[in-house]
């Protein structure tokens, strides 16, 4: 039985287009969720490397992982080349954040969908 006198061919399409929707949001939503969680990691790294080298003297050689090599590097250079990534990594942070609430609202939406459709055909059921 389908609700309000749709075709049943038309209902099934809809819950399959609604289906689609709640598992693609899911996955994207998965997927950054996974990307929040390493640019959380990275921005930490970031700020705990910026600390340490803080806590140094400033006559302390600071080196720098190129390839299999380290490089010794100019301590104000390799603290602005931090101060930005770390503020990178916050900026990309935010954005991800961003696209989370959306894809999670998107994802309930649909869920909010199959359920109005669901309950919809209980009451049809019901009545008939």
């Amino acid at each position: 039985m389908a609700p309000q006198g749709l075709p049943e061919e038309q209902l099934h399409r809809i819950l399959q287009e609604i289906q689609t929707q709640a598992i693609t949001a899911q996955r994207q939503l998965n997927m950054v969720r996974a990307q929040v969680a390493s640019k959380d990691r990275e921005k930490r790294m970031h700020a705990l490397t910026l600390k340490q080298i803080d806590e140094e003297k400033d006559a302390i050689g600071l080196y720098r992982g190129v390839g299999k090599m380290f490089m010794m590097e100019d301590r104000d250079v390799l603290l602005k080349e931090l101060h930005a990534k770390e503020k990178d990594a916050a900026e990309e942070i935010s954005n991800l954040t961003k696209k989370q609430k959306f894809l999670e609202k998107q994802f309930s939406d649909s869920q909010a969908h199959l359920r109005d459709i669901f309950s919809g055909m209980d009451r049809q059921a019901a009545s008939a």
